[in-house]
C-alpha cells in the first residue's frame, strides 16, 4: 500500500472496492492500528482532528471501541468459540443486548443469546460480529466485507440500518466490498484500489456511471448480469455462454424425489431441515438453488451426494436408484461436489497437481503417467497457470484455489456437478471468470450443474432454472427469466426486491464499456 490519502466526515459512508491483494484490508487494519509490528508505516493519520501514531499502543487501545470499531470478514475467527453471544455482547455493554441483535437483523434475539459460534451459521456469526462492533456506539465503523456471507434480505436490512445509524448518530463508516451494487446502494463516496494504490476516487454516482480509470471499467464489465436480459437491452453477448438447449431425454441426470432430512435435538424434539422435496437437473442444464440461511439448500445438496443421510425419499442418478449407505464406486464418479471454501477443501500440505490427481488414484483409473497427464489437462482446462501446479494451496489466491477444486472434480468426468456457494467469497472479476468457466465446461461436457447461491445476480447470470427454498421446503421453481420477471410467491418477491440494484444509466454505460473491450 502506498500514497493513500482521503478525508471522511462524520455521517459519511465511504466504499472501498478492488480485487484481492489491492490493499483494502491492509488500509483498514492500518487505520484501526492492527498491523503487525514488522509493518513500516509512513505518513500521518488523524481522528477527529487529533493525529495518532500506530506505535502508541496505549492510545490506540483507548481509541478502539468508543472511537473506532471494526467488523472483520471472517466472523468465525473474530468470535471466541468458548463464549456465548450473551457474553460476547456483555463484554462490550451493560445495556440490554437484544436491541443490538435486532439491529443486526435477528427477528427473535432471545433465541440466539445463549448460542455459541459453532451452533450458528456463518451469516448468523457475522450478524453477531456486527452487533459487537456497534455495541459501544463508535464514531468510526470499519466494515471489511461484512455482508459477503449474508442473504439478500438480511443484507438489505443491515445496509438500511447502517445508513440510518450513520445519519442519526453521525457515525462515519468505511465499507469494504467487492459488490459494486452494494457500494452504490450504501455509500456516498467510493474509492477504487489496485496494487496498493487509489486509482479512482469520487461520488458513488460519478465513479459507477462515468468511471475515468480503465480498471474501474473492467470491474463494471465483470459484474454478472442475466443472460436473458442481454438481448432485451441489446447488449453484446459474444463473451457470454448462451442458455443451453436442453436435450429431450427421458431421464434427468439427477433426480431427488420426496427427500426429507430430520435431526433429533437434545431436548427430544425433531428439526425438519428438508421436507418432502422433489427436484431434478437435466443433462446440460444449470439449476439454481436459492433461499436464506437455514432454508435447507446445502443439506439437500449434501443428501444428494451421501454426505447427509435422508430420512425419507429416493435419489436417482441417470435413472438409476442410488443408496448411499451401500455405494457403488461408479456413483462417486458420476457426481462431484465443489465446496464454498477452497482453502478448507484442499490439503494445505499437498501440492496442487497431486491433489487434483487424487480422485484418479482412489478409483484406480489409468496408470501413474496417465493420471498425471489427466490432472495436468484438467488444470490447464481451468486456465490455471502451469507454474502453480507444484505449489501448495497457501501460495495460491482464492480464485486459483477454486480453479484447482473444479479441476479435481472434473478429473473423473462426472455427469453431475454440485457447486455450493462456490463463488460467494471471490472478487467480481475472478467471480466472472469462474462463472464463465463453469458455463464453458457445461457446454463442452454437457454437465448437469446444481448451483447453490445466495447471490441472485449470480443465479440470474448462470442458471437456466431456479428452485426457491424456505424452511426446508420448495416454495417456487421455474425458468430463470420467468421467475425473476413474474414471481408468484411473496417470499420470492421479497428476495428479488432485496437484491441490490445499480442505476439504469449504468446498464447503458456497461454496454458502452463492453463494446469498446
Amino acid at each position: 500500500m502506498h500514497d493513500i490519502a482521503f478525508d471522511l466526515m462524520p455521517g459519511e459512508i465511504l466504499g472501498i472496492v478492488g480485487e484481492s491483494g489491492s490493499g483494502k484490508s491492509i488500509m483498514c487494519r492500518a487505520i484501526a492500528g492492527l498491523l503487525p509490528p514488522a509493518a513500516l508505516v509512513e505518513g500521518q493519520m488523524s481522528f477527529e482532528g487529533r493525529p495518532y501514531r500506530l506505535a502508541d499502543r496505549r492510545a490506540l487501545a483507548k481509541l478502539r471501541g468508543h472511537g473506532v470499531a471494526m467488523i472483520f470478514q471472517d466472523p468465525m475467527s473474530a468470535l471466541d468459540p468458548l463464549m456465548s453471544v450473551r457474553r460476547h455482547l456483555g463484554l462490550r455493554t451493560k445495556a440490554d443486548p437484544q436491541p443490538l441483535l435486532a439491529i443486526a437483523g435477528f427477528d427473535d434475539p432471545k433465541k440466539i443469546l445463549d448460542a455459541y459460534p459453532h451452533q450458528m451459521s456463518g451469516g448468523q456469526c457475522q450478524r453477531v460480529a456486527i452487533a459487537c462492533a456497534l455495541a459501544r456506539e463508535p464514531r468510526l465503523l470499519i466494515a471489511d466485507e461484512p455482508t459477503t456471507a449474508l442473504d439478500v434480505t438480511v443484507q438489505a436490512g443491515i445496509l438500511l440500518r447502517l445508513k440510518s445509524i450513520a445519519s442519526e448518530r453521525g457515525m462515519a463508516i468505511i465499507f469494504v466490498t467487492h459488490d459494486l451494487a452494494v457500494a452504490y446502494q450504501l455509500c456516498n463516496h467510493i474509492i477504487v484500489m489496485r496494487n496498493g494504490a487509489i486509482v479512482e476516487n469520487g461520488s458513488a454516482d460519478t465513479v459507477l456511471t462515468a468511471p475515468r480509470a480503465d480498471y474501474t471499467r473492467q470491474l463494471l464489465a465483470s459484474m454478472p448480469r442475466p443472460r436473458w436480459l442481454s438481448s432485451e437491452l441489446a447488449l453484446p453477448t459474444s463473451h457470454l455462454s448462451s442458455p443451453c438447449v436442453i436435450s429431450d431425454v427421458s431421464q434427468p441426470a439427477l433426480r431427488l424425489e420426496n427427500i426429507s432430512v430430520r435431526y433429533k435435538k437434545a431436548d427430544g424434539s425433531v428439526f425438519h431441515a428438508v421436507q418432502d422435496i422433489t427436484a431434478e437437473v437435466r443433462q446440460g442444464e444449470v439449476v439454481g438453488l436459492v433461499g436464506e440461511s437455514g432454508s435447507g439448500k446445502s443439506t439437500l445438496a449434501k443428501a444428494a451426494v451421501g454426505l447427509v443421510t435422508p430420512s425419507a425419499g429416493r435419489i436417482f442418478l441417470n435413472g438409476q436408484t442410488v443408496d448411499w449407505s451401500k455405494p457403488e464406486p461408479s456413483w462417486r464418479r458420476e457426481i462431484q461436489y465443489i465446496f464454498q471454501d477452497p482453502r478448507g477443501a484442499l490439503d494445505p500440505l499437498g501440492r496442487i497437481i497431486h491433489q487434483v490427481r487424487q480422485p484418479l488414484d482412489i478409483h484406480r483409473l489409468g496408470n501413474r503417467d496417465e493420471r498425471k497427464e489427466v490432472a495436468r489437462a484438467r488444470l490447464l482446462e481451468t486456465h490455471l497457470d502451469e507454474k502453480l501446479f507444484l505449489r501448495k494451496p497457501g501460495s495460491l489466491s482464492g480464485g486459483q484455489r477454486q480453479r484447482a477444486t473444479i479441476a479435481r472434480a472434473l478429473t473423473v468426468r462426472p455427469r453431475v456437478l454440485i457447486c455450493d456457494e462456490s463463488v460467494s467469497a471471490l472478487d467480481v472479476s475472478i467471480q466472472a471468470k469462474i462463472l464463465d468457466l463453469l458455463l464453458d465446461l457445461r457446454d463442452r461436457y454437457s454437465l448437469a450443474i446444481l448451483f447453490i447461491s445466495h447471490d441472485l445476480s449470480v443465479i440470474q447470470h448462470i442458471c437456466d432454472r431456479v428452485v426457491v427454498m424456505r424452511h426446508g421446503a420448495v416454495v417456487e421453481q421455474g425458468e430463470t427469466s420467468e421467475l425473476f420477471r413474474n414471481p408468484t410467491e411473496s417470499y420470492t418477491k421479497n428476495l428479488i426486491v432485496s437484491l441490490p440494484s445499480l442505476p439504469e444509466a449504468l446498464l447503458v454505460q456497461r454496454k458502452q464499456l463492453e463494446v469498446t473491450q
